[in-house]
């Protein structure tokens, strides 16, 4: 899937992206490439796992080329 971070906090270590759908998914540090950084705005190409608690993004790759 496509989406664009709506926004990460560091501090949080969550953030949420609005997929090309226009649904929200919660993405994770945890879940992220090492030394990763998003930020609002950033073009992202990941894909969706059901957890417990509901769905999260994981392999998540960053591209500022890639269109929605």
């Amino acid at each position: 899937m496509k989406g664009i971070v709506n926004w990460y906090s560091d501090k949080k270590k969550q953030g949420l992206i609005e997929g090309k759908d226009g649904k929200n998914i919660m993405v994770y540090e945890k879940d992220l490439p090492f030394l990763t950084i998003l930020h609002a705005g950033d073009h992202v190409e990941y894909s969706i796992v059901k957890t417990i608690n509901g769905y999260k993004a994981t392999s998540i790759k960053q591209s500022s080329k890639l269109k929605i």
